[in-house]
């Protein structure tokens, strides 16, 4: 068999991987969103590349959009077959491309009345409500290690990555042919890898032996902080903004980050930690959907969870707690005067409620935004993290003078060192590691760091459209280019948009500075308004 990488290599969004079935078609793994800069973003106009038309079966590890969110797209081309996942992941898939089918259309829509201004022509989104709710009903439920057998005659079994609810690796079998005897072969997908001793869920299952792991390297460069010194941080800032009268802004990721933080601020409200007479506002309707879905999936919790809900420490029982769930609501909380807690998406502040917070409440200096999440390339929260002064938020250029806080306990993705830990019992002889999801310098030191650790064990670190052969567990470039030409006029729209935002940023960045232009600032722009102009020219 073979495994075609179509996302999440030497990169952290869009996971997905093409497996040839024994007995023809394909099976994919995870079929996600590709977020962050230009070149990542446009890949999710290349349908073609999947090869919908013949494609059997989908099977998910998780909820989150980087490793679901083009699943949609792929109905939307035609793709009918079945879509394993656990229950839980099933259940917050319904709500969540619902949610990513309106910002799909909100977003077409806006570009296309732009587009009208200047004569160009409609935008169509990358997804509408339609497919959206089409995907939904193909959605299968798997019981954890109960084995299935996938259309095409792959064997796939479920086990928990303790990541987030119902986050699940993936272990494939691949039987011996009938034309080519010899050993069946297996595979296991890691997904996204969970922390021991993360809040809510189960710690990461161990999985049956496999040739082959394809495994996440997030953060294969660093170590986190301990979920404790983690909880006291976000303690001490929400205390120096009641001091303040500051507003505390935490993009949240909708699916398990906002269930975990508003667990902590419910222990820490509890034992008088935090303010009791601050408010706590939950700004996310996907968000207070995602919290009902794992309010019904109590069987899934861990231990320590159980038993704060048996002491009656549950968000309903925070008196401070405010859930607004329309727009009108989400507008008054801009009026508010005082100190709160503002909980709102997205994680990543690339769209979403936080966006307006943020636009009212950045520039001031009593206001302190917490990131609890990863920050990927290209997106404000990123820029935010690496110190930007000025950011553009509704088209409009706005001052940071806000305290920045990146709190890194908070991770639902194992550490370098819990990487480690995930793997040492799955080692055998005859194993190869194929490292993935995970920027190119992250991977590559955790490449690195697994020579030292088990200089025997035989690692790969596959590039985009790379395919590994499963025989011979070596990784070659199969791709034409030819593949990749698809959707052209769509792909334009999507590339100009993105040089107007790279101009957008080059202009505040130069209009917040004192000196004139440099030589090297003037080719730079020059390069991008000839490049912006050369597609706008396009046919």
């Amino acid at each position: 068999m073979k495994i075609r990488c179509l996302g999440a290599v030497r990169t952290v969004t869009g996971s997905c991987f093409q497996l040839e079935n024994p007995t023809g078609g394909l099976t994919l793994v995870d079929c996600g969103l590709f977020q962050g800069g230009r070149q990542t973003e446009l890949r999710n106009f290349n349908t073609a590349l999947y090869r919908p038309g013949e494609v059997k079966s989908i099977v998910l590890t998780h909820a989150h959009m980087d490793h679901s969110g083009l699943v949609p797209r792929l109905v939307k081309a035609g793709y009918r077959g079945p879509i394993f996942s656990t229950a839980a992941t099933c259940d917050l898939l319904s709500a969540l491309w619902l949610d990513g089918a309106s910002i799909q259309e909100n977003e077409a829509l806006w570009k296309s009345r732009k587009n009208s201004r200047q004569g160009q022509p409609k935008v169509e989104p990358l997804y509408d409500r339609k497919a959206a709710i089409e995907a939904a009903e193909l959605l299968k439920p798997v019981k954890f290690e109960n084995e299935i057998e996938l259309p095409g005659g792959l064997i796939m079994r479920l086990f928990t990555a303790g990541h987030i609810l119902g986050a699940a690796s993936v272990h494939v079998t691949v039987p011996s042919a009938p034309k080519s005897p010899g050993p069946s072969r297996a595979v296991l997908f890691s997904g996204d890898i969970g922390r021991r001793g993360q809040l809510i869920i189960e710690d990461p299952q161990v999985a049956p032996k496999s040739d082959l792991i394809i495994m996440e390297t997030t953060y294969g460069n660093r170590l986190h902080k301990d979920l404790v010194a983690s909880s006291a941080e976000l303690v001490e800032v929400i205390k120096e903004a009641h001091k303040d009268g500051g507003k505390v802004l935490i993009p949240a990721f909708a699916v398990e980050r906002t269930q975990e933080i508003l667990l902590l601020l419910t222990k820490a409200w509890h034992e008088d930690l935090i303010p009791k007479d601050m408010p706590i506002i939950l700004d996310s309707p996907l968000a207070i959907t995602a919290s009902e879905v794992y309010l019904n999936h109590p069987e899934l919790y861990d231990a320590e969870t159980r038993e704060m809900i048996s002491l009656g420490q549950t968000p309903a029982t925070m008196t401070s707690l405010k859930i607004t769930r329309d727009s009108e609501e989400s507008q008054k909380i801009n009026n508010l005067s005082g100190p709160a807690v503002i909980v709102a998406g997205s994680g990543m502040a690339n769209a979403g409620r936080i966006l307006h917070h943020l636009k009212h409440n950045i520039w001031r200096p009593n206001c302190h935004v917490i990131f609890v999440g990863f920050q990927a390339q290209g997106t404000t929260g990123r820029r935010l993290v690496d110190g930007a002064k000025v950011i553009k938020l509704f088209r409009e250029a706005v001052k940071v003078e806000a305290k920045i806080h990146t709190i890194g306990g908070f991770s639902a993705h194992a550490d370098q060192s819990e990487l480690i830990t995930w793997l040492r019992p799955q080692l055998h002889s005859g194993l190869t590691v194929a490292l993935n999801h995970g920027e190119e310098t992250q991977t590559l030191a955790f490449q690195e760091k697994l020579k030292q650790v088990f200089p025997a064990l035989p690692t790969l670190v596959p590039k985009w459209l790379e395919t590994i052969d499963l025989r011979t567990l070596t990784a070659e470039a199969l791709i034409k280019p030819e593949e990749i030409a698809e959707e052209k006029p769509q792909v334009a729209q999507a590339e100009l948009l993105s040089l107007r935002r790279r101009l957008d940023r080059l202009m505040i960045q130069l209009a917040d500075r004192s000196e004139p232009l440099t030589p090297d600032r003037l080719a730079s722009l020059e390069d991008l308004l000839n490049r912006a102009e050369e597609i706008a020219l396009k046919d």
